[in-house]
């Protein structure tokens, strides 16, 4: 028997603006959802505080600023109510394929069937705290019920947002008497037919049950008839699978404006935690996300949307460690206007690779532990940018300047390979274009044209000072197959180790063909 769990989020456009607040101060603003003309606004949703203040719904809002002075106000837009339902949807979609959104005066939400997924996600009661808790991380406050029907279930929920006190429902026989003293309106039935049925003294689903079935369907329609069925399981639901769409874009929109970058964190951890229920319901882990910070088109001169990129090195998902990654993208980000809306994209992903534990506790390593290097690289890539983290790899080359490569750390990009073990010293950095070094002679002014070179020892040059031989000569003749290659020539060079009384230890070499110039290739550690 199937088991559907119900989410009912009322005033949910209200919800929407409260979400983009910390919910401390969420609690203290007075905020109020207004619909109708601009001229003629009335208020259709307000929160606690706004209505502490002496404001109510159906208020006009000249009169509700009047009340509240610092009231916010958010116009009405059913069209953003189904952005968000879709987004919960989607995030809903890690725990069922089965979600079906719904939508009833005063009260939206989502229905998932959560029966074939309790035992992945250790029984029943583990699974609906796992979901009720990842709703309320969302900035969302819901009423949840179960019951074997969805649309038992819709409307225990909806009914307990109302504020009626019922009990979940875990068996088909025991439906009729849990629903029975509920009013009829809570079945968003057409008004015609709700005032029929009250004129007749029928109030309650209990009362439309009692009545004789072929005699309600001649009057109302066997319509109506079939709903009632359907909601006590007599007859099967047409249920269509959902399927999430192929891109992830979510938006919050700020009911107030806010130039500190600051203040954008708590709404991004919004939509992070909506990202990582999209990304676990299909198995995948984000790889580079987009965050844009819209500005208020009604100025005078537009301001395009600031864009913060994130890439990361490795596949991730847990909303806490981008969260923490994005904090140190934006400490640097400046809004020249401020922002009225907060988007993030997910521009690219992989699919997400389980790290595998140990039974056994990490061993420590002199009292501490080791450092994550995946970490690290993420967070390098968004302190530093992509294009300052990459990783060498080793290329099968004798020339110093073309026996690496620089390759990007992230993910889908293979490992470097590792060094092969040379009996030559070769030192840690090593400069791409080698540096031309003076000699005492080139000082001199002298010139340079001597038929019998000198001995290394006597012409040796000069960096930061004199320099001293330690090791050499090494020579290197390679690069004969890459003549016809612009921009890569071979080489013929001897080697040497030296440094200068600065205590640089430096590797240098020297041409083997006239006129034997002097040149740095890199720096020992």
């Amino acid at each position: 028997m199937s088991t559907w769990l119900a989410l009912a989020l009322p005033a949910l456009h209200l919800q929407l603006a409260q979400r983009a607040f910390d919910p401390a101060l969420a609690r203290t603003l007075a905020l109020a959802v207004v619909d109708g003309p601009a001229q003629r606004s009335t208020v259709r949703y307000c929160s606690a505080t706004a209505q502490a203040a002496g404001v109510q719904p159906g208020m006009k809002l000249a009169a509700a600023q009047a009340l509240a002075g610092a009231l916010l106000s958010v116009e009405y837009a059913p069209a953003r109510e189904t952005e968000a339902l879709q987004e919960l949807a989607c995030w809903a979609y890690q725990f069922s394929p089965a979600i079906e959104r719904f939508t009833a005066p005063g009260c939206s939400g989502v229905v998932l069937e959560t029966g074939a997924s309790e035992r992945l996600f250790g029984g029943p009661r583990a699974l609906r705290q796992r979901i009720t808790r990842g709703l309320h991380r969302l900035g969302y406050q819901a009423s949840d019920a179960s019951a074997p029907t969805l649309a038992a279930a819709r409307i225990l929920a909806t009914a307990r947002a109302g504020g009626h006190t019922l009990t979940d429902v875990a068996d088909l026989h025991a439906l009729p008497a849990a629903l029975g003293a509920l009013p009829l309106s809570i079945l968003d039935w057409e008004p015609a037919t709700l005032q029929t049925l009250h004129t007749l003294g029928v109030d309650t689903i209990g009362e439309v049950l009692a009545l004789p079935r072929d005699a309600f369907a001649r009057r109302f329609g066997p319509q109506r008839l079939l709903e009632l069925d359907r909601l006590l399981g007599l007859q099967p639901t047409p249920q269509a699978s959902f399927i999430p769409p192929e891109r992830f874009l979510a938006r919050i929109e700020l009911p107030a404006d806010l130039s500190e970058v600051e203040r954008l964190l708590v709404p991004l951890q919004r939509l992070l935690q909506s990202l990582e229920g999209f990304l676990r319901g299909r198995g995948m882990g984000a790889t580079a996300l987009l965050l844009r910070a819209w500005h208020n088109p009604r100025r005078a001169v537009p301001t395009e949307p600031t864009r913060v990129a994130l890439a990361l090195a490795v596949a991730e998902r847990d909303p806490q460690r981008l969260l923490r990654l994005y904090t140190e993208r934006l400490a640097r980000v400046r809004l020249p206007e401020p922002a009225i809306v907060l988007e993030l994209e997910l521009a690219g992903m992989a699919p997400w690779v389980a790290t595998s534990t140990s039974f056994l506790p990490p061993a420590p390593q002199d009292g501490t532990q080791g450092i994550d290097a995946l970490q690290l690289a993420q967070t390098l890539h968004a302190r530093l940018g992509s294009e300052g983290v990459f990783q060498l790899q080793s290329v099968s080359d004798h020339r110093p300047e073309h026996a690496y490569r620089q390759l990007p750390l992230g993910p889908g990009t293979p490992q470097a390979a590792p060094v092969a073990p040379t009996p030559a010293q070769r030192p840690l950095l090593i400069l791409p274009t080698p540096l031309p070094l003076p000699t005492p002679r080139q000082a001199e002014g002298e010139s340079r044209q001597d038929p019998q070179p000198t001995s290394p020892s006597t012409t040796l040059p000069r960096y930061a000072g004199p320099l001293e031989l330690l090791a050499g000569p090494e020579r290197i003749e390679a690069g004969w197959w890459d003549l016809a290659t612009p921009g890569r020539t071979s080489v013929h060079r001897d080697y040497f180790v030296a440094r200068n009384r600065q205590g640089q230890t430096l590797w240098i070499y020297r041409e083997m063909a006239a006129p034997q110039r002097w040149f740095l290739q890199g720096y020992f550690a």
